[in-house]
């Protein structure tokens, strides 16, 4: 004699309805289109920064480089005071320069800071619409 086993199929368990958040996706887009004009932006700061630094420091050692030139070549000897007179120019001149280039990188920087301000409180106050 066989025996027939019949399967009873279990209870199913109710859950309660999962929703997905809706995203905008054209909102999203735009975003990240803001961030990536603002990191681009950023860059060109930077850049701009970085040329300009560069051709303060190119202008400094050409016009130290003719002044060594010039004492180099001269044919009579140079009297301590005029040597003292040089060194002094010299040292004011590379002063100058890194006050300047300091004074770039500052500005710069505080460009950077703003325009990264800018687009966190824009990130933020468009997270918000996007998650409501």
């Amino acid at each position: 004699m066989t025996m027939t086993k019949t399967a009873t199929s279990p209870t199913t368990a109710t859950f309660p309805a999962f929703k997905l958040p809706r995203l905008d996706l054209d909102a999203l887009f735009a975003l990240h289109g803001a961030n990536l004009a603002a990191a681009r932006e950023i860059q060109d700061v930077l850049l701009e920064a970085a040329q300009a630094i560069a051709r303060v420091q190119h202008g400094w050692v050409e016009q130290t480089s003719a002044v060594a030139r010039a004492a180099m070549t001269g044919k009579e000897p140079m009297t301590a005071e005029t040597v003292l007179a040089e060194i002094k120019g010299t040292t004011e001149r590379t002063l100058a320069v890194v006050r300047q280039g300091v004074e770039l990188g500052a500005a710069a920087q505080r460009r950077v800071g703003e325009l990264f301000a800018q687009r966190a409180t824009a990130n933020v106050e468009q997270a918000k619409t996007l998650a409501a």
